[in-house]
């Protein structure tokens, strides 16, 4: 398998096929992978719309990787037809039918690794990720800080951010028993840690918006986002005011060949990084203007004693949507990115199912 090479003829580069399917019947769904693309029937993805640091890492490892970072040995992957699931820069999971499985793996596999620089500089990005804790399959994007850039990474399946910045400890949402808004506790089961340390988290949802808000408190500081008109909120950190947060428009505008949505601009009114931080942690996983007071999270009622909301092996080779992207690869029918139009009450009260990933704004 060798790098695409001229034409003696022509001189033009040639876009080597690396895995191809034939068929006489023009209605069939064929695959093919080029140094380029890959195409799926009528689909054709551009490769930098895929996820290939995240497939090559477990390739390397002789996994493939499914849907919500589950993985499943190379060689249980049948040398006829079968599926195999592509991962996405949004974390979304895409599953393909083949005629050859595992031969389409390992040619994706090594043209993965082959694109991110070989395989030390797999290893390399591998290693950023335990650093960072976020494994390399969750989509990363990036805000204005203060400070410097400010890394947002989501998924609201399994109910989990991660946000982190210079000069800033990382600040991270999970749900230790799954997120229920309707139950007894004030952050409906949402634990939130600044640098490994609980903070106090509530949530309020009243019935007069303009009394709705999120509330984090430290030992030493205190945030509050409380709700300034339908669509904006402002945060507070004892008081001051840190950051106004907007809603972002139903149907951003996106530079051609975007494929994540955006993080919406936050107007910080505060050059500390953490508070910076904490800005994009509220926009991100918590509602604005209308929806302040809720969590942008699908309700999930379970058990004290049951664990944390986690991907199984049977949804390896099943549809991972985050609802980060712009288009219908990366969007299930309903998704709103909590906005209150995916099947839960998590992200809003009643407001419509648009928006970007408000930073937020996004998927799921």
């Amino acid at each position: 398998m060798g790098l695409a090479e001229p034409n003696v003829y022509t001189g033009v580069v040639v876009n080597q096929v690396l895995y191809g399917e034939r068929s006489w019947n023009p209605l069939a769904r064929i695959v093919e992978l080029t140094e380029h693309h890959l195409r799926n029937g009528g689909r054709i993805t551009p490769l930098n719309e895929l996820n290939l640091a995240a497939m090559a890492e477990a390739f390397q490892r002789g996994r493939w990787l499914g849907g919500g970072g589950t993985e499943r040995p190379l060689d249980r992957l049948a040398e006829g037809a079968g599926v195999v699931p592509v991962t996405r820069v949004t974390g979304t999971a895409t599953p393909v039918r083949v005629r050859r499985s595992g031969e389409f793996a390992r040619r994706l596999g090594e043209l993965a690794v082959r694109r991110c620089g070989g395989p030390s500089r797999v290893a390399a990005l591998a290693d950023r990720a335990r650093a960072e804790e976020v494994p390399l399959w969750i989509a990363r994007r990036v805000a204005p800080g203060p400070a410097g850039p400010i890394t947002v990474a989501v998924d609201r399946r399994l109910v989990r951010v991660d946000v982190w910045g210079p000069h800033s400890p990382v600040v991270r949402i999970r749900a230790p028993h799954g997120f229920n808004p309707y139950g007894t506790e004030p952050s409906g089961g949402l634990r939130l840690t600044v640098d490994d340390v609980a903070a106090e988290l509530t949530l309020k949802k009243k019935l007069r918006r303009s009394k709705r808000y999120a509330e984090v408190r430290l030992p030493a500081l205190h945030w509050v986002l409380r709700r300034e008109n339908a669509l904006t909120s402002r945060l507070l950190r004892d008081e001051r005011c840190v950051a106004l947060l907007t809603r972002p428009p139903r149907r951003p505008a996106l530079d051609p060949g975007t494929v994540l949505l955006p993080l919406a601009p936050a107007q910080y009114e505060s050059l500390d990084p953490l508070d910076a931080v904490m800005a994009q942690v509220f926009a991100v996983a918590f509602g604005l203007g209308d929806t302040t007071g809720s969590a942008r999270f699908r309700s999930e009622r379970r058990a004290v004693s049951g664990g944390e909301p986690v991907a199984t092996d049977e949804g390896w080779d099943r549809p991972w949507f985050t609802n980060l992207g712009k288009g219908s690869e990366d969007n299930e029918s309903g998704g709103g990115d909590g906005w209150g139009a995916d099947g839960g009450d998590g992200g809003s009260d009643g407001g419509d199912g648009g928006g970007g990933d408000g930073g937020g704004g996004g998927g799921d």
